[in-house]
């Protein structure tokens, strides 16, 4: 019998494929039970809740309040593809391969099997309303305003550090009455823009030109997503001409903090540490893993953007997006003259309507996860409080160690008596370890195929017997960004560990949130293991204009570190030219 992981989910009969396809951008790391009790059941209710407001959710599509669109399996999370695809048998002129596309992006996924229940006429009609409704929009969608307003209560509602553990203990388990609501508006937005881009890829797919769908979504600018690159790039453009900042940074990130702390008083440091604490207090709250409670941020780790303004300081060349972007507005013009001839009739009035409102749905759709996000960093910089304390009393000081406690049931008497759980977190240590090592599967269609921990360390094992790339070699994936770039491939598994990218290489990572997008500037073109049209990766590669190809499968693995190699993020292909 192999190991579990210490909180596993049920597959469920009615539903039963789950896949790692966009949920592996918010959770790319090991779920722990503190996010999972605290942060997934309550965004699998504000799912549900949001599907059933557009139309798409029909009386008896659940029968267990247990989470199955965002499952638990062999340690990671995972989403449920089986009922996500219930938007597209809903929703009219749609497909189960079309969410497919859009939301995955991964190639020959378990196919669509119908069952009853599938179709509701009422279903199709609510969501008909939605469509046209989104697909008419115009201006900022409403849902922004109420994810800010609700981001800022939470903010203010947060007690100060010096509060009494059971204080604390208290907004910790606040979160979940927070977080929902603007979940919930998260979900609206993203199934929208969803819809309003399937317009879109519908049309280019009509005429023989899908590749041309990245062209017609174009940059939507204001994208929250985007814009902690561009305010970084203004740090780092800065920072060239302020010698005494420059010498700091020469002697490595490492360090860099409490170096220029001891230079306070020149006027150069002061004016890079105020306009670096700005950047903070704006989006501090974003990092690697940002929807996990115990993860690093660029408020408690700020090491990990001073590592992208020091990419970025490098270039010799100007990074700002807007000179990228230049023809954006032309591209777009030329792939709607190609495109809109073969939409006729009622499409072509929703292709028109589509143009202008995609831009409208992309900018919510990131700023609602952005405050979504935003609500969770007081919750992380009280939880990392108490974990302080506690080890101030004996136990371990690491934050995701003690996130592998029941934050409900174990938490509370973990902080009355430390010590008495030094092996039950030993032991989960040891687990999560080896989950962290592993890379979990693309999908899973049945409870009997929810690995063990063995069969994914096998499964490793035979991925790293894999042939690597050689020149002449041509990995195919999805089309991100358009755009042709050359440049060696720098390999980056964790962000804050590209100090090794140099401005003018192509970044290839596993898979990439917003909290990496700072990075993408310096890079001559980004290539993702997994993605798709509507992934992170792809909006913001659109917003600074840089050539991405999203879904090459094992592209981290395969292409060679330092290898030369040509991206074309509208054929979606990368091709290794030399070693």
């Amino acid at each position: 019998m192999g190991t579990s992981w210490i909180i596993e989910g049920s597959v469920d009969d009615r539903w039963p494929i789950n896949t790692r396809g966009n949920v592996g951008e918010v959770f790319p790391e090991v779920l722990t039970p503190l996010s999972y009790r605290l942060g997934v059941i309550a965004a699998e209710k504000a799912w549900r809740e949001a599907y059933a407001e557009l139309g798409v959710a029909s009386k008896g599509d659940f029968t267990s309040e247990d989470p199955i669109i965002i499952g638990l399996y062999g340690g990671y999370a995972y989403l449920n593809l089986s009922y996500l695809r219930i938007l597209g048998v809903r929703a009219p002129g749609s497909s189960p391969e079309a969410i497919d596309v859009s939301f995955f992006g991964e190639g020959n996924p378990p196919p669509y099997k119908p069952h009853k229940g599938d179709k509701s006429l009422r279903s199709t009609l609510r969501i008909l309303k939605s469509v046209m409704g989104a697909i008419g929009t115009k201006a900022m969608p409403p849902m922004v305003a109420d994810s800010f307003a609700r981001a800022d209560t939470h903010w203010n509602a947060c007690p100060s550090l010096d509060a009494s553990d059971e204080d604390l203990l208290a907004y910790l388990h606040a979160f979940p009455s927070a977080f929902g609501p603007a979940f919930h508006n998260h979900m609206l937005s993203t199934a929208l823009a969803s819809i309003v881009a399937g317009v879109l890829a519908d049309a280019c797919a009509a005429a023989d030109e899908p590749g041309l769908v990245t062209h017609l979504i174009g940059s939507a600018g204001d994208v929250k997503s985007a814009e902690y690159a561009r305010d970084l790039y203004t740090i780092a453009r800065a920072v060239r001409d302020q010698p005494t900042v420059v010498a700091a940074f020469d002697a490595g990130v490492d360090g860099l903090v409490d170096r220029l702390a001891s230079q306070s008083g020149d006027p150069d440091v002061a004016n890079f540490s105020d306009r670096f604490a700005a950047f903070v207090a704006d989006h501090g709250h974003r990092g690697p893993n940002d929807w996990e409670i115990s993860s690093r941020n660029w408020e408690n780790t700020p090491e990990m953007a001073l590592v992208a303004i020091d990419r970025m300081r490098l270039a010799d060349h100007d990074l700002d997006p807007a000179a990228r972007l230049a023809d954006d507005d032309a591209r777009r013009a030329a792939a709607i003259a190609v495109v809109r001839p073969h939409v006729k009739g009622l499409d072509r009035m929703n292709f028109d309507k589509a143009l202008i409102a995609t831009r409208w749905w992309s900018q919510a759709r990131e700023a609602t996860r952005d405050r979504a996000i935003r609500i969770g960093a007081p919750t992380k910089k009280v939880y990392r409080e108490l974990v302080r304390r506690a080890a101030e009393r004996g136990g371990n000081p690491d934050p995701v160690r003690i996130a592998l406690l029941d934050p409900l049931d174990e938490l509370p008497a973990y902080l009355a008596d430390p010590t008495a759980f030094t092996d039950v977190l030993a032991e989960r240590g040891a687990l999560f370890d080896r989950y962290a090592a592993v890379e979990p599967r693309f999908f899973i269609a049945s409870q009997d195929e929810v690995p063990t921990i063995e069969e994914l360390e096998a499964d490793q094992a035979a991925r790293a017997a894999e042939a690597v790339a050689t020149p002449g070699d041509v990995l195919t994936g999805a089309a991100g960004c358009q755009g042709v770039a050359r440049g060696r491939a720098r390999i980056v598994m964790d962000p804050a560990d590209a100090i090794d990218l140099e401005p003018g290489e192509v970044l290839v990572a596993p898979i990439t949130d917003p909290s990496w997008t700072p990075l993408f500037l310096p890079s001559a073109a980004v290539v993702v293991d997994v993605g798709a049209l509507m992934s992170h990766a792809v909006i913001v590669a659109r917003e600074l204009g840089i050539p991405c190809v999203v879904a090459v499968d094992g592209a981290t693995r395969r292409i060679p570190d330092g290898a030369l190699v040509e991206v074309d993020g509208t054929a979606g292909t990368v091709t290794v030219l030399e070693g």
